[in-house]
């Protein structure tokens, strides 16, 4: 491996990555295999899970794992790149190697599943990520907006370093209220958040408030360890989304719905924050090493995740155990079959597929400006961005 000065190494952001991979894998397992178990397709309006138990809605709204990941996409990019010059073109063909070789193989996959020859249209609509009807592209939506944070990040950290935390808040307030707007104006006579909350200008949010938890972070580092703050921070997230879940959020167009991506975002942005600042300076053991090299491999299972849960609802459901109800049988088949053979095949295509093309990286960063500006501890490695 080459020596990288601008690959920042924390263990507890990959630990992070796990917990979400983990919650979309559930998620969607959750989702998926009971309405197969019950010899259907999965209807969100209708088949959405609901529960009283905090525990239950954080699997039943795992969704939320996306949002997880797109603030730790603004944090880390933030920790590393603060106070230092950006060379934009390095910056992009970084962010391509790493997304792009996974992403293709599993799109041209799912291409492959069709019974026509792809069209002109078909490979134009693989190259933007706008392939969601095919049976693997449900999560490629989410690879689009990261691209469209990374076309905008060296704008925002240049920002960043030379106006304050200030300048984001303000574009944060500005982003919701031109947000409100559209929505205002929409012709529909029932506005729909969806388009909203899929794209750019429902998640900015997230990614910037990822950025701000890294400046506290980096400025503040000693203000983040106190010993109430993990559980509250916790807490919060619980709270979050089991309330969201008792008002059926994710299937509502509420209005209310246009403020869950601000609040989303904050709640993880103070997690991320907290638990960074309070685990990165204990020694880690096995668990902590584990959860690091699952989080290493967490955008293989991310990709690859519908793969595993196609397969075992296609040709494992005859052996799915009997006398429990179909929510809980799907959680127990995710949890010790879907998830654990998702990982294998993570692991698999993670330094088959994904592990060559991250080592053609290449540095991105200029010296900084300031010597004196806080950063952490620095290693070689390829895991993380």
């Amino acid at each position: 491996m080459r020596s990288s000065d601008d690959r920042v190494y924390l263990a507890p952001v990959d630990h992070l990555r796990a917990v979400a991979a983990v919650l979309v894998v559930l998620y969607h397992g959750c989702q998926l295999l009971s309405a197969r178990i019950e010899g259907r397709r999965f209807v969100p309006a209708t088949d959405w899970l609901y529960s009283a138990n905090p525990a239950a809605t954080l699997v039943f709204e795992g969704h939320t794992g996306v949002a997880l990941f797109m603030v730790l996409s603004g944090f880390i990019f933030t920790v590393g790149a603060y106070g230092r010059p950006i060379r934009y073109g390095r910056f992009l063909t970084n962010r391509l190697l790493r997304i792009y070789p996974l992403y293709l193989v599993v799109a041209v996959l799912g291409l492959a599943t069709q019974v026509s020859l792809p069209t002109f249209q078909d490979l134009v609509r693989v190259l933007t990520f706008a392939t969601p009807t095919q049976p693997y592209g449900g999560v490629f939506w989410t690879l689009c907006v990261e691209m469209q944070f990374y076309l905008v990040f060296p704008l925002l950290v240049r920002l960043l370093g030379e106006r304050g935390p200030g300048a984001l808040l303000r574009l944060l307030a500005a982003v919701s209220l031109l947000r409100a707007l559209v929505w205002l104006s929409s012709p529909a006579p029932e506005p729909h958040t969806a388009s909203l909350y899929l794209g750019l200008a429902g998640r900015i949010d997230q990614f910037l408030l990822g950025m701000l938890a890294a400046w506290v972070y980096v400025h503040h580092p000693g203000r983040l360890r106190a010993r109430w703050l993990p559980p509250v921070a916790a807490a919060l997230a619980l709270g979050l989304l089991w309330s969201f879940n008792q008002v059926h959020g994710f299937v509502s167009d509420s209005p209310l719905k246009l403020a869950w991506s601000s609040a989303e975002g904050a709640v993880w942005a103070l997690v991320v924050a907290v638990y960074v600042a309070s685990v990165r300076q204990s020694r880690g053991g096995w668990l902590s090493r584990g959860a690091a090299r699952l989080g290493e491999v967490s955008f293989s299972v991310y990709l690859t995740h519908f793969m595993v849960l196609t397969v075992i609802g296609e040709w494992g459901s005859r052996w799915f155990p009997g006398g429990l109800p179909p929510v809980w049988c799907a959680f127990l088949v995710t949890l010790l079959v879907a998830l654990p053979l998702t990982v294998a095949v993570s692991f698999v295509t993670y330094h088959a597929i994904e592990l060559p093309f991250l080592r053609l990286r290449r540095p991105y960063l200029g010296p900084g400006a300031d010597a004196e500006t806080p950063r952490p501890r620095q290693r070689e490695s390829y895991r993380g961005r």
